[in-house]
């Protein structure tokens, strides 16, 4: 009798650990199926995994692998993004069950949701496009058809256009097409026939992947971020003094070159400089060299000190002492200040922090060139459009108002030192939410896409 009961009750174990087993299998199952959202693709071998028989510590295993992937990203930044130093401390977070709440671990910023929004219709275009476009629909200008109005939606979800008109085929409509048709080297006849919808599709598929990139990206930042803080966005040439989450103030910025670029890079505003003195990095000096060469007199109207080297002690030397014509790049081994004033290239404000790059926000004495469109023409460092406004609200914030206009008042160079220091992260995204949540595509300007992209 004895043994048939523990027959019984071993019997009655095993049925329910196989019923807890499957039913983790299924949570799993349903866990992964919605990673893709994320753009996270689960690759085959633990889909067949889950699917079949596993064991508890193989589906925690997987769960806890694809954990990680939407904690701190699925590639190494280091390898793939190339001079990232964003640090990014991976975290466990505490939940109860077998896998953890999607939304406790995917990025706790608001430009991610816009992301996933995006993903998500880039797809339900690749899905549909062949019934809402079949081969035998082809629009000419001034057509009228329902269709249109799915067209916009289309070409505006792949920032070809904005403000189509709804109900009519237009010339503006065929400007747009013509310019992709002219991309992959089509007849350029503004028609949206299967040749153009191809195109279309192949833009649309770029699209995806450059979106799965930036989310990527954005894995590899801390999961929350503080306020407030400095947005350096390098590729939408914007700076962003984020308050808090509903509250910031946009500037238009000047970048590094692509062969001097601003760098990806977190760190912590500790000070203002007003009225700075600009100490002319070695790299720059020498193409001043080429422009006193050409120009003679240029060091003293420009107001640049001239030190005999690059020793904080040596001596000052008159500008006018040096034969400069005989002087060449490599046997320049002058340091040069430029003095404040308006002519310094620092302009009037400076924000300081610490970092390898010897980069930071300053001002320029070139605003005009805040009214071009691609704004890639530092040495590396950025230069904030309306910086004093910048500074003004900083200072007010941090009750340094008092000290700053009595800086102002002066005409020498005085440092505000912070009394709390404001986060500063220099990024670069090439996919990213404007105002209004909707997914803008920007120019990869410094080429870091490439190796990225290829992994999606």
């Amino acid at each position: 009798m004895r043994r048939l009961f523990i027959a019984f009750i071993a019997v009655v174990y095993s049925l329910l650990s196989q019923a807890s087993q499957e039913s983790e299998r299924k949570e799993a199952l349903q866990w992964l199926s919605e990673l893709p959202e994320h753009g996270i693709d689960v690759q085959p071998k633990h889909w067949q995994l889950i699917g079949n028989t596993p064991t508890k510590d193989q589906i925690r295993e997987v769960v806890n692998l694809y954990t990680w992937y939407m904690d701190a990203g699925i590639l190494n930044r280091h390898y793939y993004q190339p001079g990232w130093t964003i640090k990014d401390v991976a975290t466990t977070p505490t939940y109860s069950g077998l896998t953890p709440p999607l939304d406790r671990i995917s990025p706790d910023i608001p430009e991610y949701k816009h992301l996933i929004k995006a993903l998500k219709q880039l797809r339900n275009w690749k899905r549909n496009a062949y019934s809402l476009f079949p081969n035998d629909f082809i629009l000419f200008d001034g057509d009228s058809h329902s269709s249109i109005k799915l067209l916009n939606q289309w070409l505006e979800n792949l920032d070809l256009a904005d403000d189509l008109p709804d109900d009519v085929y237009t010339q503006v409509h065929k400007d747009v097409l013509t310019e992709v048709q002219l991309r992959f080297k089509l007849v350029p006849d503004g028609r949206l026939g299967n040749m153009t919808r191809q195109a279309l599709l192949s833009i649309t598929n770029e699209r995806i992947r450059t979106v799965k990139a930036n989310m990527e990206r954005l894995r590899w930042l801390p999961r929350t971020l503080p306020y407030p803080r400095v947005w350096v966005d390098i590729a939408g040439y914007t700076t962003r003094y984020q308050r808090n989450p509903k509250d910031s103030t946009t500037h238009k910025i000047i970048i590094g070159v692509p062969h001097k670029q601003s760098p990806i890079l977190q760190s912590e505003i500790e000070k203002i400089t007003i009225n700075p003195t600009w100490k002319v990095p070695h790299s720059i000096a020498k193409s001043l060299l080429k422009k006193e060469k050409q120009n003679p007199g240029f060091f003293l109207r420009e107001k640049f000190k001239v030190y005999k080297s690059w020793d904080d002690n040596s001596p000052e030397i008159a500008p006018d002492s040096v034969n400069w014509k005989a002087v060449t790049p490599k046997s320049f081994t002058y340091r040069l200040e430029q003095q404040p004033g308006e002519l310094n290239r620092l302009g009037q404000f400076k924000l300081g922090f610490k970092n390898s790059f010897g980069v930071y926000l300053h001002d320029t004495d070139k605003p005009e060139l805040f009214e071009k469109e691609r704004r890639a023409f530092s040495s590396g460092c950025i230069r904030v459009h309306h910086v004093k406004a910048l500074v003004e609200t900083i200072a007010k914030e941090q009750g340094l108002a008092s000290e700053l206009k009595a800086a102002l008042n002066g005409n020498y160079s005085d440092t505000l030192e912070l009394k709390k220091k404001i986060p500063v992260y220099t990024v670069y995204f090439t996919a990213w939410p404007d105002k209004n949540g909707r997914v803008r595509f920007r120019d990869d300007i410094y080429q870091l896409d490439n190796a990225l992209i290829s992994e999606f």
